[in-house]
């Protein structure tokens, strides 16, 4: 007799003792545990039916990309590599691979998007991006994508000096003082501040590059419209022609020269509050002391431009023209205060306080001394990253006379190595 024929007959009435409900039912609870167990087995073996299977695909994914990388197969390669992302988009590996199979190919655009794919739970992400934004500044020429990604990875890992110069040599050749000492900072506090960081920490006063109007000028051909790749270009323009003026001025210099005026006036009307074109026509008027032309361009610069120590140099400047002397030494106190190297602040300081006779003069004048000394000398090097060890010496000197703690400590961190 069967255990369910046995169960289904109700026990008899006249049986002579009741049997516990407990009793009675424990077949069936020997039943159920039973299908239970077996149920249990048959998920298992499903389960590692399905990860035995998993696991083989996997592998004949892993076998395709790696035979096709060892013969140079670089479009099969990118096949096997795409099949495996699509089966299984959560693994990395395969994105990887195609972005190297890319990468032989010399398809530039297709390797920055292999590296846009990875996802970001790689513990590699950052340095993904990193090498995504290096194509895109470099072979694909489209330096607002470029910016966008440095400045993600940077934040995820923010040791990567490299990206760091990149961000740093954008605005710095774009002529955006407040962007340029912003992203010198961040690096320095990372420990991977790149080496021309420090030339530019010195320099920012005025950032004149040779080769900034050529810059602006590929960038322009990625962003035609871009404004700030516009004014920039007519910026760096108008100061090579200005300097070619005062060393040579021919007809065709003097010429060249005033269209460049009237294009930076077109550009005023157009955008009159735009800080880099501001920027550089305040310092040329500071050169030439036109004074009623300062108050102009003062009247011009709005909140964009508070964070940027030159405007409060030359707010300085002029207020000391019109013998404002309280309004003058706020200004450049503010100006000290956003950047304490800079040689111009301390120089226009030091005038304020010569014509109060006040004592503090004589340190105030050899920190500017300091300040012009430094930036003559970097003047006469090759390129900003060719510091010699000596002038770094002289930085960390002429930061820790400024109070510049920060610069002062990151100076003496990259002596020690």
């Amino acid at each position: 007799m069967t255990v369910d024929a046995q169960f289904s007959q109700p026990a008899p009435v006249d049986s002579g003792h009741v049997v516990p409900a407990e009793v009675a039912l424990r077949p069936r609870y020997r039943r159920l545990a039973l299908i239970c167990a077996m149920l249990t087995l048959l998920a298992g073996l499903g389960w590692g039916t399905a990860w035995l299977l998993e696991t083989r695909t996997r592998g004949q994914f892993q076998s395709r990309c790696d035979q096709a990388k060892r013969e140079g197969l670089w479009a099969e390669l990118r096949v096997a590599a795409d099949e495996w992302s699509a089966w299984d988009p959560a693994d990395s590996r395969p994105r990887w691979l195609a972005a190297e199979a890319a990468q032989e190919q010399d398809e530039f655009q297709e390797l920055a998007d292999c590296l846009g794919r990875i996802p970001a739970s790689d513990p590699n992400y950052a340095f993904a991006l990193a090498e995504k934004a290096n194509v895109e500044w470099t072979a694909l020429n489209k330096p607002l994508l470029a910016l966008e990604t440095s400045e993600q990875a940077v934040r995820l890992e923010p040791r990567l000096t490299d990206t760091h110069s990149r961000i740093i040599s954008f605005y710095a050749m774009t002529g955006q003082r407040i962007a340029m000492l912003k992203a010198i900072r961040a690096a320095l506090r990372a420990g991977a501040e790149p080496r021309e960081a420090w030339t530019y920490l010195v320099m920012a006063d005025v950032l004149s590059f040779s080769n900034g109007s050529e810059l602006n000028e590929k960038w322009i051909q990625s962003s035609p419209d871009e404004v700030r790749f516009k004014i920039s270009l007519a910026v760096n323009t108008a100061m090579q022609l200005a300097m070619n003026q005062d060393t040579s001025p021919t007809p065709e210099i003097q010429e060249l020269n005033q269209r460049a005026k009237q294009q930076l006036g077109w550009f005023l009307e157009k955008y009159p509050h735009d800080p880099v074109l501001l920027s550089y026509l305040m310092h040329q008027a500071y050169r030439t002391g036109d004074v009623q032309g300062m108050a102009g361009l003062l009247q011009s610069v709005d909140d964009s431009a508070a964070a940027d120590h030159m405007v409060w140099v030359y707010r300085g400047w002029y207020h000391i023209q019109m013998q404002e002397y309280p309004e003058a030494e706020k200004s450049l106190q503010e100006a000290i205060r956003i950047h304490p190297l800079s040689p111009l602040a301390h120089h226009e300081y030091a005038s304020l306080l010569r014509v109060q006779q006040r004592p503090e003069l004589a340190r105030e004048q050899q920190l500017a001394t300091y300040g012009r000394d430094l930036r003559s000398e970097i003047l006469l090097l090759p390129s900003a990253v060719d510091l010699t060890p000596i002038l770094l010496v002289k930085m960390q000197s002429y930061a820790e006379s400024c109070g510049d703690q920060e610069a002062a400590a990151g100076l003496a961190k990259r002596l020690e190595h």
